[in-house]
């Protein structure tokens, strides 16, 4: 990647073209943002500043709502505008502000933050598509950058049409910006990442938010009205609260869907224009690190563009992924790929033999059974694997009782690994004094550092993308974070050796993996043992059925499934499934919940009873009897599953745990099918061993065809016409030109764009 495949874009609603004017200086797309702009006659100072210092070319980003100011462009452009970039979704003035922008021979981008919106752009005739993240401030859709890159590139796949180019908005950093162009993708977009380099016009508040920003500080509104927004968010700030109480009301209005998605895009913009709303991405939790690192923005971009042509390189060279590669020999396995505990999925000895003969390391979930049951599956599934690799998955918050029943089980029956999900060190080293190779999993920076400093040294970094219980952070979010933070622990000169990682939410196919081994290609190079873990992937595998993991109704309503949901019991307790129709009694019951005013905690307690039961009905079509004489199913303690009223059922002949088979209509009608963003990326039945060889071998083939670009400084491959800055370059060569060459020595910038110790 060179710099020209960078887009900067300022920070909303200021229409201070600062950052713009850097990184057109740095060789890359300058875009001023003048979405929010007050006035059209501030729109067009800013572009005038911007026209005036860029030295060359540069962007324009603009809204829905900027008619008036399109006009004005196309009738008098600015000398160095070339780029045009349109957001705000599908608006109908957009195909004749293509037209004129064009005329004017201005190349015209649209951001997409859907399938559906990257497909209208296309058909516009759009010169270049920005696919924008779940994690991007402002507007955004329901998939993750690192989702929507690759649904956009599997749809161009099957579609079979010319190529668009595509660059990705939304969580990215120094690694995964390696990753998007091994996905694909032509380039990347940067905004809150520059927010705290050298030329931000942010005033003196808004740096210091983001000095202590972690990337769980922003919410997203709006996402049951089908118009999502992330904001900066913190306790206490009246303006984020007000517009979640406009949300919840617009949800239960009597109004058409359009007309409540109108009210809540004037509430918003309305908020916007009055500066009390920041449209902030997760992603500006890179933003100190980077600055303290470069400085500026040249420093920043040219420091992105070396690691992702290093990562790329590496990545060929190491073979993180393949068969045989270091965690794989760790692991005793023939690929270095995990299989994910998932409750009421992976729990049965014949599915956990599955994947192992396939080359994986697969993993029980305990969930919250009890020693005899435990110990049983146990041993069970030591006695299939016979010498092969096998672990265990435990919760670390499960009831002490429960949790000192599951140990005692596996004291009896160890497997040789384990993994733990809301786990502690302690927890850890408990297991590995048995030698259990233990697994932590682990959702922010702040709990990696723990650990780090806690001596455990074997971590799962999960992605909201995953199935389930989700954390807020999404995949590039964290994995950027995490592989940062990990550079930061091994030192400048350091090996890790001792350190196993596995990177999950949003893995299951070649692209994504490349994608994984080209993010964390820094940390291979170092030592550190490299992997995947899947979930999602294996319910399409024609094993997840033929080994009882999942009834063939589950199968078919993933093989089905478009689009994924999240049931939130409260803040921060998120599930993700299948919308199947519990996801309507689930909000029915909240709802109603709500307008009786319960508390918080009640409201919490309750849905999660609701709970109970509902996967088991839809991965095993299994529920439990009561003794009311009527036949009548309810959850695990008795308590109907839904509060409504049942028919007279069947008899029924319960199995020694009081379970009874339930039809398929009565698993989809009742079910809870939790399952991972990536199930609408599949359509087809593979079997396990096909699925480990297109995510090992698949992606390094992948990997491999990409375009061989030479590590070679930027000037370089901008051929400068002084022959005597490209001698002295060779001391600085992430410099573009003579300038950024000139900012680069006053700004002690070395040879991988790093500021050197002052001391």
């Amino acid at each position: 990647m060179n710099p020209q495949d960078v887009i900067a874009l300022t920070p909303p609603g200021l229409c201070d073209p600062s950052l713009a004017v850097a990184a057109c200086r740095a060789g890359a797309r300058g875009f001023v943002d003048l979405e929010d702009a007050a006035s059209p006659d501030i729109a067009v100072a800013a572009m005038a500043r911007l026209d005036r210092f860029s030295d060359g070319r540069f962007g324009i980003k603009i809204g829905r709502y900027d008619g008036s100011l399109v006009k004005h462009l196309t009738a008098n452009p600015p000398s160095g505008l070339a780029w045009a970039l349109l957001a705000g979704g599908d608006s109908p003035d957009q195909e004749m502000w293509i037209g004129s922008f064009r005329e004017r021979h201005i190349e015209v981008f649209v951001e997409a933050v859907s399938l559906a919106e990257g497909q209208w752009a296309e058909a516009l005739g759009a010169d270049g598509l920005i696919l924008k993240g779940q994690e991007a401030g402002g507007r955004v859709g329901t998939e993750t950058a690192f989702i929507l890159l690759q649904r956009w590139l599997a749809y161009r796949r099957d579609t079979n049409r010319p190529a668009l180019p595509v660059w990705v908005r939304g969580g990215i950093g120094l690694n995964t910006a390696a990753a998007c162009l091994a996905g694909g993708a032509a380039g990347v977009v940067l905004d809150s990442q520059l927010f705290l380099a050298r030329e931000t016009p942010l005033n003196e508040a808004a740096r210091q938010s983001l000095t202590a920003f972690d990337g769980s500080e922003t919410t997203c509104l709006g996402e049951r009205l089908g118009e999502a927004y992330r904001f900066y968010s913190r306790p206490g700030l009246a303006a984020v609260e007000e517009l979640s109480r406009e949300e919840d009301r617009l949800c239960h209005a009597a109004a058409s869907r359009e007309e409540k998605r109108a009210e809540w895009r004037h509430m918003v913009r309305a908020r916007q224009a009055d500066g009390s709303l920041w449209p902030l991405g997760q992603d500006a939790c890179f933003a100190k690190p980077l600055a303290d690192r470069f400085v500026t923005v040249a420093g920043i971009i040219q420091a992105l563009c070396s690691q992702s042509r290093q990562h790329l390189e590496a990545a060929r060279r190491l073979r993180p992924l393949a068969a045989g590669a270091p965690l794989a020999v760790r692991h005793r396995t023939r690929y270095p790929i995990v299989q994910g505990p998932m409750t009421r999925v992976s729990d049965t000895a014949p599915f956990a033999d599955a994947v192992a003969r396939a080359g994986g390391l697969p993993f029980l979930a305990l969930a919250l059974s009890r020693k005899a049951e435990t110990k049983k599956l146990l041993e069970e599934t030591r006695d299939l694997a016979g010498g092969q690799s096998w672990g265990v998955g435990i919760l670390g918050f499960v009831p002490p009782e429960i949790r000192q029943e599951q140990i005692e089980a596996i004291r009896d029956c160890p497997p040789p690994f384990a993994l733990i999900a809301g786990g502690r060190p302690d927890q850890a080293r408990q297991l590995e004094k048995e030698g259990i190779v233990t697994y932590l999993h682990v959702p922010s920076p702040g709990l990696l550092r723990m650990f780090l400093k806690d001596g455990a040294r074997h971590f799962v970094f999960e992605g909201r993308e995953c199935g389930g219980h989700v954390g807020p952070r999404t995949s590039f979010v964290l994995w950027e974070t995490v592989c940062e933070l990990l550079r930061e622990h091994l030192g400048p000169t350091g090996r890790g050796e001792d350190l196993q990682i596995i990177f999950a939410g949003g893995i299951h196919d070649a692209r994504s993996a490349a994608m994984v081994s080209a993010l964390s290609a820094g940390l291979a190079d170092r030592g550190v043992a490299v992997g995947v873990l899947m979930g999602t992937a294996y319910l399409f595998t024609h094993e997840a059925v033929a080994a009882g993991a999942i009834v063939p109704r589950f199968q078919k309503e993933a093989l089905e499934c478009e689009d994924t949901v999240l049931l939130q019991t409260g803040p921060g307790h998120a599930i993700r499934c299948i919308k199947t129709p519990y996801f309507e009694v689930f909000e029915g019951e909240k709802r109603r919940l709500l307008d009786e005013g319960k508390s918080r905690e009640d409201i919490v307690t309750a849905l999660e009873w609701m709970n109970i039961g509902r996967l088991r009905i839809a991965s095993k079509g299994l529920d439990r009897i009561s003794g009311n004489g009527r036949g009548k199913l309810s959850v695990d303690a008795g308590k109907t599953d839904d509060g409504a009223a049942s028919p007279p059922a069947p008899v029924v002949t319960p199995d020694a745990a009081g379970l009874v088979p339930l039809s398929d209509e009565d698993q989809y009608a009742r079910g809870m099918y939790m399952i991972g963003q990536v199930a609408s990326l599949r359509g087809d039945l593979v079997t396990m061993a096909e699925l480990h060889e297109e995510v090992s071998a698949g992606s390094q083939r992948l990997l491999e065809g990409l375009p061989v670009v030479e590590i070679l400084t930027p000037e370089a491959a901008q051929k400068p016409c002084d022959i005597a800055i490209v001698g002295m370059a060779c001391h600085f060569p992430g410099s573009t030109g003579l300038l950024c060459y000139c900012e680069n020595i006053l700004n002690k910038v070395n040879v991988i764009g790093e500021v050197p110790p002052t001391h």
